[in-house]
């Protein structure tokens, strides 16, 4: 009986079976818990990206809006705390994640030495006045973004842990030092009314009119290009390798041969001829420009494209016998650069046009010689669209003050056969060339450059916001037309002469004014309201802020 009992006994030690059961039961386990903890991280680190894709992202927007910093947490849009919030992670913005919860953004401004220096060139900027120091310092180009957030966990629940806080840092350089190559036509109104005195608030000191302001707002943009490629210390010559190069344009234009008046030393009023039309037929009308011959013949550039205006990209000053210098009011002494001789009325279009003709052929001509350049238009004026013909429609809003806008040949759309008969079929047509119209003639050829790739800016100097375009009765855009960026007339100031130097912008953005009139920028360009200040900004716009490592 006992044996039975130690057989049964030896038979159970021996058998193996159900023994790898436990085993796989372990591993199992393990495989599951390692399966777990995989996903886990890599949820963690997806968020994680997402969360440093946002930060990111706010401290390039911010930087973009430098030195315009705004108070400390808030949202107004093109400020650099409006921007830093409207790209964060946090809810309701453009980068929210609903994988993020409960976040919070800080950041910190200061002065990098590192992108102060070459070949970046990107300077310390003081913030507008009221928006405080730069986290102390007194200056900054740079800004440090710190942004945490909370994730809901997967399996941390299992053991005790449902969520985890994860912190993301971001680091950018403001705009401004070295960009792309750049064809810049800066075009300024020399009407008569340009003589007038700039107000203080302008910036250009006591005494100064409003043409002088103007080009020492050019002047200002100029210090901050860079001619050619290289950093601050390359000398620029014309051989140079391509940077910016920028030319000046004036409406009305010069006489044939009387350009020099502006770009030589000592400077004087040269004469001007009228708004003139070789035909009068409309169709493709950007070919419709001067006449080359006869005593109607003028330019409108007054300075051709030009990259010896500095003598190397790092220079403080411009050289003073360079003819663009000179045109800026860089001659010194009897150089007053360009002058205001007025004479005919405004007229935006056709400089537009002959602005935009030559941006297209300096680009393709540089495309040959292997440069990839950008194109851009700055339009400053001061008002209305007026100029006269003595055979304007007035029914249809036409002036008549004067022949400043004149066909050699025809009839001028929007003209009459003769002062008493406006029935002619072409009296109410606003098509350019016309004698109504003007201003919205204008808004479709800078528009026509927005559409060819060129940044079109404008800067309206002394704008009012009362009265109108009067010669613009006729002229609409259709409701929902997008037309370019900006409807017109369209807004507070529909019609009037603000309305449509906005409108001759590629986008809010690249509108500006000094507001002296009452004719206010967007609010992204709100703080730029002094004309030096203002063609800085513009300069500065033309580069990009950048990501830079944490701790430059």
């Amino acid at each position: 009986m006992r044996e039975i009992g130690h057989r049964f006994k030896r038979k159970f030690l021996k058998d193996e079976r159900g023994q790898s059961a436990a085993l796989i039961i372990v591993v199992l386990f393990a495989l599951t818990a390692m399966s777990a903890a995989g996903i886990e991280t890599g949820h963690v680190y997806y968020a994680y990206r997402l969360l440093k894709a946002s930060t990111n992202s706010a401290a390039l927007a911010a930087a973009q809006a430098m030195p315009d910093i705004g108070s400390s947490g808030s949202a107004t849009p093109g400020t650099a705390w409006g921007n830093l919030i409207i790209y964060s992670s946090q809810s309701g913005e453009k980068n929210a994640s609903n994988m993020l919860s409960s976040d919070s953004i800080s950041a910190s401004f200061y002065c990098s030495t590192t992108m102060q220096s070459p070949p970046f060139n990107v300077g310390c900027q003081t913030p507008p006045l009221g928006e405080g120091s730069c986290g102390g310092a007194s200056t900054c180009n740079a800004i440090s973004v710190r942004q945490t957030a909370s994730i809901n966990l997967w399996f941390g629940g299992l053991v005790g842990v449902r969520t985890m806080t994860i912190a993301a840092t971001g680091t950018a350089a403001a705009r401004g030092g070295s960009h792309m190559p750049y064809n810049i036509a800066i075009i300024i109104d020399t009407t008569h009314s340009m003589t007038n005195s700039a107000p203080s608030s302008d910036g250009c000191g006591s005494g100064a009119t409003q043409i002088v302001c103007a080009i020492y707002g050019a002047k200002q943009m100029l210090l901050s290009m860079y001619p050619c490629v290289g950093n601050a210390s390359t000398t620029c010559t014309s051989a140079s390798n391509y940077a910016d190069a920028v030319s000046m344009y004036a409406f009305p234009a010069v006489a044939a041969g009387n350009t020099s008046k502006d770009t030589t030393c000592p400077t004087s009023n040269p004469p001007t001829v009228p708004y003139t039309f070789p035909v009068s037929t409309t169709g493709s009308g950007q070919n419709l420009i001067l006449p080359t011959s006869g005593t109607d013949a003028g330019t409108y550039e007054i300075v051709p494209f030009n990259q010896t205006y500095k003598a190397t990209n790092g220079a403080t000053s411009l050289q003073s016998t360079d003819p663009l210098a000179v045109a800026v009011g860089a001659g010194g002494g009897s150089c007053q650069g360009l002058q205001a001789p007025g004479g005919q009325g405004t007229y935006y279009a056709q400089v537009i046009y002959a602005a935009q003709a030559a941006l297209v052929a300096q680009q393709s001509s540089e495309a040959t010689a292997g440069y990839t350049t950008e194109n851009v238009m700055i339009i400053l004026s001061d008002g209305d669209a007026t100029a006269g013909n003595s055979l304007a429609n007035t029914s249809a809003g036409g002036n008549r003050a004067g022949s400043q806008i004149v066909s050699l040949s025809g009839t001028l759309n929007g003209t009459c056969t003769s002062s008493s008969n406006c029935t002619n079929a072409n009296s109410t047509t606003t098509t350019y060339p016309s004698a109504l119209g003007e201003c919205g003639q204008a808004v479709q050829a800078a528009q026509a450059a927005t559409q060819a790739g060129t940044k079109v800016y404008t800067v309206a100097m002394g704008s009012e916001t009362s009265g109108s375009c009067l010669t613009d009765a006729n002229y609409t855009i259709a409701s929902g037309s997008t037309y370019g960026a900006i409807a017109y007339p369209s807004g507070s100031y529909s019609g009037q002469a603000c309305n449509a130097i906005e409108a001759m912008a590629s986008d809010v953005n690249k509108f500006y004014s000094d507001n002296t009139g009452g004719c206010p920028a967007s609010s992204a360009n709100s703080t730029f309201t002094t004309i030096g200040g203002i063609f800085t900004a513009v300069g500065d716009s033309l580069t990009a802020a950048r990501l830079i490592p944490d701790g430059t």
